[in-house]
């Protein structure tokens, strides 16, 4: 739909597409563009229905006059070039990675998430603006990655074509310092020129006042189209699209500045400000320099080592010992077992395994993969272990990025949405205020052009949106430091919420001591290694217990199924065998009936006939008591477990008989925590992540127990080490500090902004220490919470 009408015969308007001036218009029926590829970008949008692009977000879209859209991209033909921007890749579906320097905003981020739009081959699309990449999911058989890249340029985002590892925004920081430099320039000599009037007095000659001051016109010229665009651009955007955004305010007191200065040279009025001018715009510049390196050094990317650990079998001298992905090198021959994830790209070495991508694709559907094989990072073993052979380092990122795709919350916490309903309103008042002060100081010109841009330069609600990401980024990371690992910022405001909690028992509140009891007929040693294959591709505590017992090689089972919260069923030397409860074992064996009824059994069926059962034998974790009654002082908490009877006698000293309910099947779990949440509970559950996934999704906030890192748990939102699940109270004490620290912060900010603006409005700051001051706010911000992330972990919450 159109965006700006043009009224008549009047010929001075803007870009219908871009929102740049047009000094030769190009029409397009009622709209008039600056060049041909804005026109072209507009009708392209247009033919698809999608102008709503126009009526989004505060910046217009791209100007196309720079250049024509690249419709050169045959490198992208050269697999050697591709294969550095495909993520994943099988004959039905590739994801893709590019890095789009344009995309910058609200607007950007719709369009790009509607390619589908434009190609009938692209399924999906995915953007991140702060890394600025898009990903993109398309089907290889109706469209191409070249295709793609020529689509994205065609429409004012033209790729990085280079591997996305070494894009990065160099240019953008040369851009700050160049800017800065040249305003630093201007501002010393402009006020090398101020203090010779000074000093002077009335001893300076009039050609000489007349000279410096034109010298001083000249050299902030530069200042003004050069090192201030960036505001002056930005406000320009969103004076375009009719809207206000933050920069509005600043620009408008640096232009208030500069062409009140200008006026008074010309008309002899006097000196004007040009030296305050010149200095604000050099202080800004410092300001946002200095933000950005506070925020880089708190930066919360979650590529660092600490933030995501994930271990993997390798074969070493004979043995496949769980090793840190960390330490896998290109040619290394990982083992990679039922349930377990692949943490790098590599080559299949077995003779045939199947793998689930759906961490990836969003499909759960098995792909059979055979020797010489292709795999991509992400994907997940299912059946028999799998030999592969690393062609590539593991990517953190990517991974962390996996698992936090992987079933996302939707998030409710007001303390996410304050910041953006305050700058919201933020700038209208903020200009109202100044208008309002500068006319209560008339007729003194000159202190209300100070009142003005004093309050205009000083009214910065910056702050109010570094709070939240800068507490909840730094602790994110004292957490990862003590084997707690968190999915998103936003967790620990979800951990805070929960009052009611729901335990899993196996894996969760027991461990596993060292030593299985076989009660049964005798077994043939092939048997024997055919029941310890099976089990070596299982997840449950009593299959991995066993294995490890008695070690076997895992790559040797045929075929391997695990049946969720019920067992496994397999095929190897020869032998079919169920290890399971004993529901599952009749109803996989007809003919061999179950004879050990007792709870807390894993029961054995080899080629059809009951052969036993095995016990493991378990004890609480250490700390567990003491934990409960932590908990109990401002939650509720219930158990739910899939297990028997066995264990009630020893976990009554932690839950009343009400709060326990056994033998209950994933389903059944589900159902209770459904139950829970319509009663009005915020619930949080905590398992092991194997037969809890389901109930791990049902529940508002979810935490993934494990002794074992070598899969990813996409229900869970925090996993934690086993062995710092007694330090569960402590952190939800630490989520509930930080939400105090977030609140704090708001307050300093909001009490920084009521003092600042009243001292400009009443003439007592210069727009210079307005300047001064405006970043000062944000700086303040970033140290308090990253001062008091740390404190409140080091000193307050975990005193060890």
């Amino acid at each position: 739909m159109p965006l700006r009408p043009i009224p008549g015969s009047d010929r001075t308007t803007t870009c219908a597409h871009c929102g740049d001036p047009c000094s030769t218009e190009i029409l397009d029926g009622d709209e008039a563009f600056c060049c041909a590829g804005c026109r072209s970008v507009y009708a392209l949008l247009r033919d698809h229905d999608l102008c709503t692009y126009y009526d989004l977000g505060s910046n217009p879209g791209i100007s196309m006059k720079k250049g024509a859209a690249r419709t050169d991209m045959e490198a992208l033909d050269d697999p050697a070039i591709s294969r550095t921007f495909v993520e994943y890749s099988d004959l039905r579906f590739v994801r893709v990675r590019f890095t789009i320097p344009a995309m910058h905003c609200a607007s950007c981020v719709w369009l790009l998430e509607r390619l589908s739009s434009f190609d009938a081959g692209i399924v999906h699309t995915e953007t991140d603006v702060l890394r600025k990449t898009v990903r993109v999911d398309f089907d290889p058989a109706v469209t191409t990655l070249r295709s793609v890249a020529e689509l994205l340029s065609s429409l004012g985002y033209e790729p990085l074509v280079k591997p996305v590892a070494t894009a990065t925004d160099g240019r953008e920081r040369r851009a700050i310092y160049q800017r800065l430099g040249v305003a630093g320039f201007a501002t010393g000599n402009v006020m090398l020129f101020g203090i010779a009037r000074y000093l002077a007095g009335d001893g300076l000659s009039s050609s000489l006042t007349t000279m410096f001051s034109i010298f001083a016109v000249l050299l902030s010229i530069p200042v003004l189209v050069y090192s201030a665009a960036p505001w002056l651009r930005s406000a320009w955007a969103a004076i375009g699209r009719r809207t206000l955004n933050l920069d509005v305010p600043v620009a408008i007191g640096i232009l208030v500045l500069f062409f009140r200065s200008v006026a008074d040279i010309v008309t002899g009025h006097g000196e004007g400000f040009l030296d305050s001018f010149n200095g604000l715009v050099f202080l800004l510049l410092v300001g946002r320099l200095f933000q950005q390196k506070a925020f880089d050094a708190v930066s919360f990317d979650r590529t660092y080592r600490s933030f995501f650990p994930l271990s993997v079998r390798v074969e070493r001298n004979g043995n496949t010992p769980a090793v840190p992905v960390d330490d896998v090198v290109v040619g290394d021959v990982m083992v990679v077992r039922n349930g377990e994830t692949i943490p790098c790209d590599g080559t299949v070495l077995s003779p045939v395994g199947y793998l689930d991508y759906g961490f990836v694709t969003g499909e759960s559907l098995p792909i059979e993969c055979t020797s010489g094989a292709a795999v991509f990072a992400g994907g997940k073993v299912v059946g028999t272990a799998i030999r592969i052979a690393a062609t590539n380092v593991v990517s953190h990122g990517y991974l962390a990025s996996l698992w936090e795709r992987a079933t996302p919350r939707i998030r409710t916490s007001s303390l996410l949405t304050l910041s953006d309903t305050f700058g919201r309103w933020f700038t209208v008042v903020a200009m109202l205020l100044a208008a309002g002060g500068a006319i209560a100081q008339m007729p003194d010109v000159h202190m209300a052009v100070n009142v003005l841009t004093a309050v205009l330069i000083i009214a910065c609600p910056c702050a109010l949106t570094l709070a939240t990401p800068v507490t909840l980024g730094t602790a994110m990371g004292r957490l990862g430091e003590r084997g707690i690992y968190l999915r998103s910022v936003g967790v620990l405001l979800d951990l805070d919420r929960c009052s009611t909690i729901v335990f899993d028992k196996t894996g969760t509140l027991t461990k596993s001591l060292h030593g299985l009891s076989y009660d049964g007929r005798s077994l043939a040693d092939h048997e024997w290694m055919a029941v310890r294959s099976v089990a070596a591709q299982s997840m449950h505590p009593v299959s991995r217990s066993l294995a490890q017992v008695w070690p076997v090689d895992e790559t040797i089972c045929a075929t391997a199924h695990e049946v969720a919260g019920r067992g496994m069923t397999g095929r190897a030397y020869g032998h079919d065998v169920v290890i399971g409860s004993s529901t599952l074992v009749e109803e996989m064996c007809p003919e061999g009936r179950v004879t050990d009824t007792t709870d807390g059994a894993a029961h054995i069926a080899v080629d059809g006939s009951y052969a036993g059962s095995i016990r493991l034998r378990s004890e609480l974790r250490e700390g567990i008591s003491e934990m409960m009654g932590r908990l109990r002082e401002r939650h509720s908490v219930r158990l739910l477990s899939g297990d028997g009877l066995r264990d009630r006698a020893m976990l009554l000293s932690m839950f009343d008989d009400d709060e326990m309910s056994f033998g209950r099947q994933p389903a059944d779990k589900v159902g209770h925590i459904d139950a829970l949440r319509a009663s009005g509970h915020t619930v949080l559950m905590i398992g092991d992540g194997l037969n809890d996934a389901a109930a791990m999704s049902a529940a508002d906030a979810a935490i993934a127990v494990t002794d074992d890192t070598a899969t990813l748990v996409p229900a869970c939102d925090v996993i934690m080490n086993a062995s710092a699940l007694g330090e569960l109270p402590a952190l939800l004490r630490y989520a509930r500090r930080m939400k105090n620290l977030i609140i704090a912060t708001f307050c300093v900010s909001v009490v920084y902004n009521a003092v600042g603006l009243s001292l400009a409005l009443g003439g007592m700051l210069t727009p210079l220490a307005a300047a001064i001051l405006m970043p000062v706010s944000s700086l303040t911000v970033i140290g308090m919470s990253v001062a008091g992330a740390r404190w409140y972990a080091r000193r307050s919450v975990w005193t060890s």
